[in-house]
């Protein structure tokens, strides 16, 4: 009996190994949280800590790169440098780039913001989504940085991106491949 009990044990911890995804295979499915396949056309009005509202419908004809984070957040940080880089390369391009907060304001109020802004040398709008109705329209579950990027025509160009790759090289290729690939369907649509 105990021989079989070991056998059987041993069998379905091969099992279980042999169809769990590799560690490679994990971080490349937990950067992409799942969505609809179809592009969709999104709306969405976030006041920004500079008082402004930021109305998705209102920048049609420009591509959006939206970040979701917190201050909490490590990877945040050190995605936002990513992004604050590829601001610069992509300023002659119509790309805007947003960092929406999705904490409360108990957790983290305006002045807290405008000071983690300051500390990280921002020059991405700082939006607050503090009943993280928008960002629940990308994920079920908090998982930071997330990332949605829109096509000129204000829909959804692809499925979220989730966390930060090993390297913030990487990162920024990862984005830019997109950005890239939607700049190219802009510019062939407005021909």
């Amino acid at each position: 009996m105990l021989k079989r009990f070991a056998y059987v044990a041993l069998t379905c911890l091969f099992l279980t190994s042999a169809t769990a995804p590799s560690s490679a295979q994990q971080q490349q499915q937990s950067q992409v949280a799942p969505t609809n396949t179809a592009p969709v056309a999104a709306t969405f009005n976030l006041r920004g800590i500079d008082g402004k509202v930021y109305d998705l419908s209102r920048m049609r004809g420009e591509i959006v790169l939206v970040s979701f984070g917190a201050t909490w957040c490590a990877p945040c940080a050190e995605e936002l440098a990513a992004l604050e880089e590829l601001k610069l390369e992509y300023a002659h391009r119509p790309i805007r780039f947003l960092w929406v907060s999705i904490e409360t304001e108990d957790e983290a109020s305006n002045s807290r913001l405008r000071s983690y802004a300051k500390a990280k040398k921002l020059t991405l709008p700082v939006l607050r989504d503090i009943n993280r109705t928008v960002y629940g329209q990308f994920s079920e579950r908090v998982r930071l940085p997330l990332v949605v990027i829109f096509d000129g025509e204000g829909k959804l160009s692809d499925s979220p991106l989730v966390g930060m790759t090993a390297s913030p090289e990487l990162y920024k290729d990862r984005v830019r491949s997109k950005l890239n690939e939607l700049i190219a369907i802009q510019n062939v649509s407005a021909k």
